[in-house]
């Protein structure tokens, strides 16, 4: 009901409820429940290229961008012409990836990263995550109840009680 968003120090919704074109260019979000968060009516191609067609990139070849994308969340591009009802929940949660970092993106706000999932594609989702925030430079904004995820990948960790911010700063000071 109250407060405010600043990123890079200025408020992206100055002008608008919707926010500045430069700031949905610069983060991205991953949806708690992939399969939901993806239509059921779009080939994956369409749903990870959708992004520059939304932000006038068009001229580019999205066939070409699908495919490098789906690399990079180790996806293999016959899935492109699937639609999210015929993937795996890891599979969705790669495409959910893929649209996310579409962008190159400053910030992605991850929501519950790997709820859904069992343990052992749990892992292999963080391990992608982290290794392609290594290779692109990425920041996550995790929002979690699972402290366990918190304390294996967060450096910092912002723990909020009721709307509010109750503790903040740097994730091992936090668990000591």
């Amino acid at each position: 009901a109250a407060g405010s968003v600043r990123f890079e120090g200025s408020n992206p919704f100055a002008h608008g409820p919707g926010g500045s074109r430069d700031y949905h260019r610069d983060v991205a979000m991953m949806f708690q429940d992939p399969v939901s968060s993806l239509s059921p009516r779009r080939t994956v191609q369409a749903l990870v290229s959708e992004p520059y067609i939304v932000h006038g990139l068009k001229a580019r070849d999205l066939k070409a961008e699908a495919r490098r994308l789906l690399g990079l969340v180790g996806l293999p591009a016959e899935l492109l012409a699937r639609y999210p009802h015929q993937l795996s929940g890891g599979q969705a949660r790669r495409v959910g990836v893929a649209r996310a970092i579409a962008l190159s993106p400053k910030l992605i706000v991850a929501d519950e990263p790997t709820a859904g999932l069992d343990v052992s594609v749990q892992g292999e989702v963080l391990n992608l995550m982290s290794e392609l925030q290594q290779r692109l430079g990425l920041t996550y904004l995790i929002i979690t109840h699972n402290l366990a995820l918190v304390r294996h990948i967060s450096d910092e960790t912002a723990i909020m009680y009721m709307g509010r911010f109750v503790e903040q700063g740097r994730t091992d000071e936090i668990f000591a």
